[in-house]
């Protein structure tokens, strides 16, 4: 069971994985609006829906989204 952490302000908490390998991430909510997550967003809903319960899931490799997120990171600094 993951356990729950206090969210800084500005993050919102996003379970990334496929299967059984899941991680649980903070996302920056400015990183939200990226096309390229966008993207990921939309895997979620053809996944789960729009009436995901608890904590945003998005079906992705999470060593894939690691290198998108520091990419996007990268360029946003």
């Amino acid at each position: 069971m993951l356990k729950k952490e206090k969210v800084p302000k500005g993050y919102v908490p996003i379970l990334i994985g496929k299967e059984k390998e899941k991680e649980r991430v903070l996302v920056h909510t400015k990183l939200l609006k990226h096309p390229c997550f966008l993207v990921l967003l939309e895997l979620a809903v053809q996944e789960f829906g729009y009436d995901q319960k608890g904590i945003l899931q998005i079906p992705c490799e999470v060593e894939q989204f690691m290198l998108v997120s520091a990419a996007l990171k990268k360029g946003n600094s």
